[in-house]
């Protein structure tokens, strides 16, 4: 409304009072000028040209939700290859652009933005033109520094494959690893800035879900809770009622329950020591003890609905548990949730029923926690057979590895 001013009695007092009934109609059309334009603020064009698309090919338009790519609309593009959507939205969204192929182009439109594309079909994540929306070049800028390192890593694997059979290779795998060390550095060093830079925008979003290369996450929550938490206060105050902020929301409240626990004094249990034993109640209310399980290496691990790593670590424990499980391995989780629902949830969500789970559902207040000396979780204990330690804090990699040397002994 800013190029209409009113006093400051409002509106409705400065309608009453218009005697000139050609002056009344007036105030009425600038009125319902104003307000059609603050609707149309809501809407997003992206329009474009997508070179090589054919014929009969759909240009798709997904937007992006928790856990799921909605479907928007579709259309066939014209004979050169160009296209408009036209869609609402209350806040920043972010959208996947495609056309036949796995290619895509992530957008981050705002309400009122009218984004225009020019690329070509195989290559719609590299598009030669992108204006209407500042969110998008940076994204798109931080996906060009990311192919850039990709590629560097994967030149430094390449001299290490052509170098397997060379009697050199120990000072050769250093040097490769002090490089993609640099590498990698230099690329967070960057993206930190980034961040930075778009503090309190959804960019801060696509930022902090990214990953150097697969497998390696670009800002880890475990080592640095508080880069999450600050954009999670950030954005909750603009826009609560977005789902990929709701959703962001619900991470941090867990992660700030998984950093809280380290308040809790250390433990003593350490390899060589006879576990404890446990005695819960399991889902259906029947107590079960961990001594129970004697005569298999058991994998005692903490964990919780709320905790996003223990959640993550849970599709590793699926595969090693079919793996192992014939040849003597169990596993005995136990929660350290408040309310059942969360608990019994989770293990249904990640399909985890298979083997044993106990709690007496009081998060930090659970006898466990202090007479584990548990200062975090996940945290796990590998019992022998006999219920001694081999080994704690294992996972991934690690924990595959250990039950590998374990049974092939057997």
């Amino acid at each position: 409304m800013e190029n209409f001013s009113l006093p400051n009695k409002g509106i409705i007092f400065y309608i009453l009072h218009i005697t000139d009934m050609k002056e009344f109609f007036s105030v009425l059309l600038i009125l319902s000028a104003v307000i059609f334009t603050g609707c149309r603020n809501n809407s997003v064009t992206i329009t474009g040209n997508i070179d090589g698309v054919g014929k009969g090919e759909y240009v798709l338009l997904r937007e992006v939700k928790p856990g799921v790519l909605a479907p928007v609309d579709s259309v066939i593009p014209s004979q050169d290859g160009s296209f408009t959507f036209r869609i609402k939205t209350e806040w920043p969204s972010f959208y996947m652009l495609s056309a036949g192929t796995d290619d895509f182009l992530t957008i981050l439109a705002s309400p009122g933005e009218k984004i225009k594309v020019t690329a070509t079909r195989d290559s719609l994540s590299s598009p030669s033109s992108l204006t209407g929306s500042q969110a998008t070049v940076v994204m798109n800028n931080f996906r060009r520094e990311q192919q850039i390192v990709i590629r560097e890593l994967e030149t430094l694997t390449k001299v290490y494959n052509d170098s397997i059979q060379s009697k050199r290779l120990p000072l050769i795998m250093d040097s490769l690893d002090r490089r993609a060390a640099d590498i990698v550095a230099g690329f967070r060093e960057k993206a930190v800035a980034m961040l930075d830079d778009n503090s309190g925008s959804m960019v801060s979003i696509y930022l902090l879900n990214q990953q150097i290369v697969p497998g390696l996450q670009l800002f880890d929550p475990e080592k640095d809770p508080q880069t999450f938490f600050r954009v999670d206060s950030l954005l909750y105050k603009q826009y609560p009622e977005s789902d990929l902020v709701l959703d962001l929301h619900n991470f941090v409240a867990g992660l700030r329950k998984s950093v809280s626990i380290n308040s809790i004094a250390g433990g003593t249990i350490k390899e060589g020591d006879i576990l404890p034993d446990i005695a819960l109640p399991d889902p259906e209310g029947d107590t079960v003890r961990l001594s129970s399980k004697r005569g298999r290496i058991v994998l005692v691990d903490f964990w919780a609905a709320w905790c996003p790593p223990c959640r993550e670590e849970n599709p590793n424990l699926v595969k090693l548990y079919d793996m192992y499980h014939y040849r003597g391995f169990d596993i005995f989780q136990v929660s350290l949730d408040q309310r059942k629902e969360d608990w019994t949830g989770a293990i249904r969500n990640d399909r985890i029923g298979r083997w044993t789970h106990v709690s007496d559902l009081k998060y930090r207040d659970s006898e466990v926690v202090k007479r584990f000396g548990l200062t975090e979780i996940p945290a796990n204990f590998l019992i022998d057979r006999e219920g001694r330690v081999i080994a704690l804090n294992l996972r991934g990699p690690m924990l595959q590895k250990k039950l590998e040397e374990l049974f092939s002994q057997q």
